[in-house]
């Protein structure tokens, strides 16, 4: 159950947030509060996942500020700060056909239409307007995800995304 693969990082703590054990969670989900959704949330703790149990939540206009059970002050709390928040994979729920999540797309391979092969995307970005895939290969690309204009194919089989890009932009 502790294996590294079936964990999904769903936010980070940040910095505690007054004197009353409150800590800030940056969210990764889409929307941000989504993540209170989640269940059995566990925090990378002493090189290894821990369960945490979560006494209050608030959603803020600009963040979300949480309570954890045995953090009861400002000092204890920001031990937290940076610390991942992940959750089984199981818990993730079943996306519609064409929809992935993240850490689905991280680690495939690029290519164009004519084959040529970019590198592996590494990470994505969030913008605001659309999100960004960064693939590392002979250089770096950074190329917006955007389905049908510029992400042309996703098979999962293969681990391939074929994009709509000049090698050399």
């Amino acid at each position: 159950m502790n294996s590294q693969a079936n964990w999904i990082v769903i936010a980070r703590f940040g910095r505690p947030h007054g004197i009353k054990g409150f800590v800030t969670v940056h969210s990764f989900t889409e929307p941000r509060d989504n993540v209170l959704k989640y269940a059995n949330w566990h925090a990378f703790i002493n090189n290894k996942w821990q369960p945490i149990k979560l006494t209050h939540a608030e959603v803020q206009n600009k963040s979300i500020i949480v309570q954890v059970e045995g953090y009861p002050e400002r000092e204890s709390v920001a031990c937290l700060t940076n610390i991942e928040i992940a959750v089984q994979q199981e818990q993730l729920e079943t996306l519609k056909p064409g929809e992935y999540y993240w850490h689905q797309l991280i680690g495939m391979k690029v290519i164009n239409q004519q084959g040529e092969l970019f590198g592996n995307v590494t990470e994505i970005i969030p913008t605001g307007a659309n999100d960004v895939l960064v693939i590392e290969g002979n250089k770096r690309h950074l190329i917006p995800y955007l389905p049908g204009q510029f992400i042309l194919d996703i098979d999962s089989n293969r681990q391939i995304i074929t994009v709509d890009w000049d090698v050399d932009f």
